[in-house]
């Protein structure tokens, strides 16, 4: 069955990890498909910018483009609803799966109708469910990451981007 997967603002404003959900997403096919609102785009958006004030402008709505490009769905924010709480929008949009970095601080615990995952307990799920797709895009990874002249290593980039588990499990890919 298709998984659903409700993004929150944070991961979608860390681009190493969300990256790697977008890539795994199209190499899996049909396992899973991201989602999220246009709320937490804007607030994603907001959240990349704040990070180097220099994004702002083009850069930013660049970045709004492309996340909006990334994900299979963007559901529209429904008003009176706040985007603090990602539990709500992921149940209003039907969501098996909420990605934040917040899981731990997400209320309703068992009475959820979906699971919560931070973004590495996620791709650490897909590494053991997937770990021939994951393998392949870690080689793709690496021949990029190599294409470019200053980039940091995969390892790095993710356990820098907090998803140190994921970080490991690449490591083992590469080697």
């Amino acid at each position: 069955m298709l998984q659903r997967v409700f993004v929150d603002a944070d991961v979608l404003a860390a681009r190493t990890p969300f990256e790697w959900l977008a890539l795994l997403r199209d190499e899996t096919e049909d396992w899973f498909q991201l989602h999220s609102t246009s709320g937490a785009v804007a607030e994603a958006v907001l959240l990349w910018t704040a990070q180097d004030p220099a994004r702002r402008g083009g850069t930013s709505g660049r970045r709004h483009d492309l996340l909006v490009a990334s994900l299979d769905e963007v559901l529209a924010t429904r008003a009176g609803r706040s985007e603090a709480d990602p539990a709500d929008a992921a149940a209003a949009g039907g969501a098996h799966v909420l990605l934040s970095s917040r899981a731990g601080e997400v209320a309703g615990g068992d009475e959820l109708p979906f699971e919560v995952y931070t973004v590495d307990e996620f791709l650490c799920l897909l590494d053991d469910t997937a770990a021939a797709h994951v393998r392949r895009v870690t080689e793709r990874q690496q021949d990029r990451h190599h294409a470019g002249a200053a980039s940091r290593g995969l390892v790095e980039s993710l356990t820098g981007a907090g998803c140190p588990a994921f970080a490991e499990r690449v490591s083992r890919h590469l080697r």
